[in-house]
């Protein structure tokens, strides 16, 4: 990949790009510092082969696998009656043992992901491990306007401890800011009604350990949480960024977002990043047969992993 000088170098890349799924690079533009071996093998990439990664959230001290689990797309079976799809809670059981066992701590659910299934069915999983061996990420997916008053919102927030069955959430998110309307939407969302002041009274109470926004859409409206950053102090923010599209990652409503200015945005505030779709749901993961061919006659001595 061809890089000018105003785009992210080498070491800035290497925080980010191998970063593997949604917990990706938690505390890389961070102020608190890693341990010097985790740090410099995080950034130059000399990343063990035998064990997992791990990234320190500087607010809380959390060591975070640099590997999350995303777990908007938990499998799914025919319901009894044949009419719906459920969540296959063994196959979810299996999963999540699997993750923990090979050092992912990370989880990150939603309300409104599988059909608003995801945090009970992630909350059964997660239960059967002791609370210190786990982070739970999730959101206030308070998108429709049907459910942006402060009791619907407020009832959502309340819903997400009972489906995780936790007493308090390690990463809650303002799911998905910058769709809608821009900042009236935002505004509409967690200003108007309320909800913002209330979440940050709820991170000084401890439900909350770290409070942060996934952001879609409208570059004004992450410039205004970002501006106002000294007033809210968020913990981390999720953006969407993968090794390809470094200008143009698309977010769900296929609009362009410059990744690279968001993550340098971040980096200026020293506020920690998580990726989110580092490889488009997998996409990215295996090459077309074109590609793999165009590359193979640029770089023939390389292999498919070095490029």
């Amino acid at each position: 990949m061809n890089m000018d000088n105003n785009s992210i170098n080498r070491r800035d890349f290497l925080k980010i790009a191998g970063t593997g799924a949604v917990a990706a690079a938690l505390a890389s533009c961070a102020g608190k510092k890693q341990p010097q071996g985790e740090a410099e093998a995080a950034v130059l990439g000399e990343v063990p082969t035998d064990k997992m990664t791990y990234r320190t959230t500087p607010t809380t001290g959390d060591r975070v696998s640099l590997l999350g689990y995303g777990c908007m797309r938990w499998p799914t079976i025919p319901s009894s009656d044949k009419k719906n799809e459920v969540i296959d809670q063994d196959a979810v059981n299996e999963l999540v043992d699997y993750a923990i066992a090979h050092g992912v701590n990370y989880f990150d659910c939603a309300p409104v992901y599988t059909q608003g299934q995801c945090e009970r069915a992630t909350g059964i999983a997660l239960k059967r491990h002791p609370r210190d061996k786990y982070y739970i990420a999730t959101k206030l997916s308070n998108m429709s306007p049907s459910m942006q008053s402060r009791e619907k919102s407020m009832a959502m927030y309340r819903n997400s401890f009972r489906e995780l069955q936790v007493d308090y959430i390690d990463y809650l998110l303002l799911h998905s800011v910058g769709g809608g309307d821009g900042l009236d939407t935002l505004k509409a969302r967690f200003f108007d009604n309320g909800m913002l002041d209330f979440l940050l009274k709820e991170r000084e109470a401890g439900r909350i350990r770290n409070l942060g926004f996934s952001y879609h859409g409208d570059v004004k409206v992450f410039d205004y949480l970002l501006d106002h950053h000294d007033r809210y102090r968020w913990d981390f923010v999720q953006i969407q960024l993968n090794y390809v599209d470094w200008l143009h990652a698309k977010d769900v409503n296929k609009r362009n977002t410059n990744a690279e200015y968001l993550y340098g945005e971040l980096l200026k505030r020293g506020i920690p990043a998580v990726i989110m779709e580092p490889l488009l749901g997998g996409r990215l993961s295996k090459l077309s047969d074109n590609l793999v061919a165009m590359l193979k006659q640029r770089r023939p001595e390389s292999s498919v992993a070095s490029w």
